[in-house]
């Protein structure tokens, strides 16, 4: 059996995050929740804490933005799933090196082979590291 693939989840709405928790209970059994936070102040003592495969990140938050948060770490060892109800940024989300980008609300499908894809990358020994140009 894999290992779980350990995931912080960084969105200003609650309603977001319950949503997204309630979908990886629901499908996928190989994840594990080690963190949630709403503020990207919370989120990067969070994700410097738990040290997690992935995120999923909002973009648009009160006191700056999933790209803020992602500009802290210059260095990044974890995947960016952006999950945010605009498509403007896509551009800029493949600039900051985000595995995927999907629109809100969650298509669960879409998610699920998100997850399914990111499992094979980890699977297939890809390197983590991402280095923020």
């Amino acid at each position: 059996m894999n290992k779980p693939i350990k995931v912080v989840i960084v969105d200003d709405e609650p309603d977001a995050i319950k949503s997204i928790e309630l979908i990886i209970s629901e499908f996928c059994k190989d994840i594990e929740v080690v963190a949630t936070a709403n503020m990207i102040d919370k989120a990067w003592d969070l994700i410097k804490a738990t040290e997690p495969d992935l995120v999923f990140l909002d973009i648009d938050m009160p006191r700056g933005t999933g790209f803020d948060l992602l500009e802290r770490f210059p260095f990044r060892r974890f995947g960016v799933v952006f999950i945010t109800a605009y498509s403007k940024y896509v551009g800029k989300a493949e600039r900051y090196g985000a595995f995927a980008y999907l629109h809100k609300p969650i298509d669960i499908d879409l998610f699920n082979q998100t997850v399914e894809r990111f499992r094979q990358h980890l699977d297939g020994g890809q390197s983590q590291v991402f280095k923020l140009m």
